[in-house]
């Protein structure tokens, strides 16, 4: 019975859009200041315009696509586990499993000061026209960076300690993350629609709700669901 009437994530956020959108009709009816409709032809436009961009162009949809790569690669490998493992204070690995965490730790650290030396180093690579980090190639792609920075140790784990064996076991690893996450793009879809009418719609102005308690609560939302 529980499981029967239990609403999935994405169909609140679907539900909360559809109230959105009547308390904004209600509004334009009643004549609230700054309040538009998304149930006319000016909302219509802006849901065709806007819901695909909104969506695909997020912050958070690109950090997630980014980081699904690397963090796949490490929970498949099988690097996650025994992180895990030494977290919890298991120090039974066998020898292969001590070599491959050996080589694992080295790949991560070199990978670190690679990135560090290309940042803080003479070369102006990937730091901006005038020398800093802000606006810079580095921090466009960071999300990468952070990515390729979980993802080179996990396969040199998985080869070392024969979890891996061709390259197609890095391809699984790369997608294992959509198989098991895939419906948290669903999920994002229909938070990015809710808090985007809610941007259109002019309600959160009307009810003095600052901006940044809107964009505070849309990261919290895709974080806490994505957990």
């Amino acid at each position: 019975m529980k499981n029967k009437f239990s609403l999935h994530p994405a169909t609140c956020f679907l539900l909360l859009f559809l109230l959105t959108a009547l308390l904004s009709w209600a509004g334009s009816i009643y004549e609230w200041e700054g309040v538009r409709s998304l149930l006319s032809d000016e909302g219509l436009r802006w849901l065709l315009r806007t819901l695909l961009d909104d969506y695909i162009l997020s912050p958070v949809f690109q950090a997630v696509v980014c980081l699904f790569f690397g963090v796949g690669l490490f929970v498949h490998s099988g690097l996650g586990n025994a992180c895990r493992r030494i977290a919890d204070g298991t120090r039974k690995f066998s020898r292969k499993e001590k070599r491959a965490l050996g080589l694992a730790a080295m790949t991560f650290l070199g990978y670190v000061a690679l990135c560090a030396l290309l940042a803080f180093g003479p070369w102006n690579l990937v730091r901006s026209a005038i020398g800093t980090l802000a606006g810079s190639p580095l921090a466009d792609g960071l999300w990468g960076v952070c990515s390729l920075g979980i993802a080179l140790p996990a396969i040199v784990y998985g080869f070392a300690s024969d979890s891996y064996l061709s390259d197609r076991d890095v391809v699984e690893g790369m997608a294992y993350f959509y198989k098991c996450r895939g419906t948290y793009f669903v999920v994002l879809l229909f938070i990015t629609l809710f808090f985007s009418s809610l941007d259109f719609s002019g309600l959160t102005h009307y009810a003095g709700v600052p901006d940044e308690v809107c964009r505070g609560a849309y990261l919290l939302c895709c974080l806490f669901f994505l957990l």
